[in-house]
């Protein structure tokens, strides 16, 4: 992945934007990119130290955002310009949401409510012995 861009963001989040576009063929590309963030986890962000626990023990201090969009079998003379209209819907459709001063506390809380709601995902598998 190449970094393409970075935005600093007025809730002090940095958005590193990156470019994972690869040719499929001779005259077609995959056109993909990611937007990646992370937050610092605050205790302040949950009603229970539980809960805070709970989250930092399964992510630790950090929690990572990730988008990531692709479009396949495109020509490769119109791959900067799908590469700038992928870039274009994210800024228009979720950079404000993001920049908002409540996205750290939502995306904790977000993963507090994964955890709750699908606790298998994070339960530890036993290794097996050989």
């Amino acid at each position: 992945m190449k970094l393409i861009e970075q935005i600093n963001l007025n809730n002090g989040l940095v958005l590193n934007i990156y470019d994972f576009s690869r040719p499929i063929a001779a005259d077609t590309s995959k056109v993909g990119i990611c937007i990646e963030t992370e937050i610092t986890l605050k205790e302040s962000y949950f009603s229970t130290f539980e809960d805070y626990l709970q989250v930092k023990n399964i992510f630790g201090e950090k929690i990572r955002f990730e988008y990531r969009k692709e479009r396949s079998f495109i020509d490769i003379k119109q791959e900067n310009d799908v590469r700038d209209e992928l870039l274009m819907t994210f800024k228009n459709n979720s950079l404000n949401y993001i920049a908002s001063p409540n996205f750290p506390k939502n995306l904790a809380l977000s993963k507090l409510r994964d955890i709750k709601n699908n606790p298998y995902k994070y339960i530890e598998k036993p290794e097996q012995e050989t």
